[in-house]
């Protein structure tokens, strides 16, 4: 459905699928999380990945599965030892960034698993819904590899940029490359769209935005295109800010994904008429039992978006109070519309 959106260019088409639509607001999330003794053997399983991606098309109709994985999985593949921690979340071991460090490929052999699972579901979606597989951005990773942890402010990392700025491009640069791969890995194994999430893109100095914000993931698309890799690329830049406009333009990105924060009408005016848009709704008044505020938001993002391509969906993953009958009202009305 979105390829077909965007190859037709029909703005009367209205895709609709919800980052994080697999997490832990399904109750059965957990019969498969708890299978695992921690979440990066649940994200190496063949079996559990299949199960949760498919999950959420058990309970909606939606467009599209997203392959259950995490974008942290890469730097685990770089040999970077992480560990999630129950209401903590990822802690990574420390990394002294030198010359052999920067010259550390991804090891696939861990990733046989999930080029199976892709191949599998692949084959168990119908052959209309997309199966979109993803990674971090560049910056988004450096983030989280030079912190250590998630953080509200990444000090480190920042301080790690206006100290090295030299030794910090180059390590931007390696992250391009394994994104490449990455990407390529699960576009080769059935994914039929791809998707870099730049989750801390709000964090990049403003000196910088460009820099880091835009160019790795145009350097990223350039690269899949020379390798004939040309199904489309979801960007999501998170709370970018005026930013938005230059990257819906120069990041070469076919879908450009709206946080919850950004006002839906200014980015319409603003950002490159010829770009799919998606996202938007906040993801918390899933959690409500407001339907009248729900519905109203649904059709504010409907009529705004009439006259575009747009993909339906919340502006930041799915929370965990997210409520299943939210979700299914949501469906309904854009069904509806």
């Amino acid at each position: 459905m979105i390829n077909r959106l965007i190859k037709s260019k029909n703005s009367k088409l209205k895709p609709k699928w919800f980052l994080r639509q697999a997490g832990r607001h399904i109750p059965e999330y957990f019969q498969i999380r708890n299978k695992h003794n921690n979440f990066l053997d649940f994200c190496y399983s063949e079996n559990s990945i299949v199960d949760a991606t498919l999950l959420p098309l058990k309970y909606y109709n939606v467009d599209a599965a997203i392959l259950f994985s995490d974008i942290l999985l890469l730097p685990h593949c770089l040999g970077q030892e992480i560990n999630f921690k129950k209401n903590v979340g990822p802690i990574l071991k420390k990394i002294e960034i030198n010359d052999i460090f920067l010259k550390r490929k991804i090891n696939f052999d861990t990733l046989s698993s999930i080029n199976s699972a892709i191949s599998k579901i692949r084959k168990l979606i119908s052959p209309n819904q997309e199966l979109i597989g993803f990674c971090g951005a560049p910056w988004t990773l450096a983030c989280y590899m030079i912190e250590g942890q998630s953080s509200k402010d990444f000090i480190k990392t920042r301080s790690f940029l206006w100290n090295n700025e030299k030794v910090f491009r180059k390590f931007i640069n390696m992250l391009i490359k394994r994104c490449v791969e990455l990407l390529e890995f699960q576009y080769l194994a059935g994914a039929t769209v791809l998707m870099i999430f730049d989750t801390w893109s709000n964090m990049i100095p403003d000196k910088y935005w460009e820099t880091f914000g835009i160019k790795p993931t145009r350097v990223i698309i350039e690269n899949l295109r020379s390798k004939n890799i040309n199904c489309p690329v979801i960007g999501l830049p998170f709370k970018p800010g005026e930013m938005l406009i230059k990257y819906s333009y120069e990041s070469l990105v076919d879908v450009v994904s709206i946080d919850w924060k950004t006002n839906l009408e200014w980015a319409l005016r603003n950002i490159n008429k010829n770009i799919v848009t998606q996202g938007n709704l906040d993801p918390v008044l899933l959690s409500t039992e407001n339907l009248l505020s729900i519905k109203k938001e649904v059709v504010r993002i409907l009529q705004l978006t009439q006259n575009r391509l747009h993909i339906f969906n919340v502006g930041h993953g799915l929370i965990p109070t997210v409520k299943v009958k939210n979700l299914k009202y949501v469906i309904e009305l854009i069904d509806a519309s």
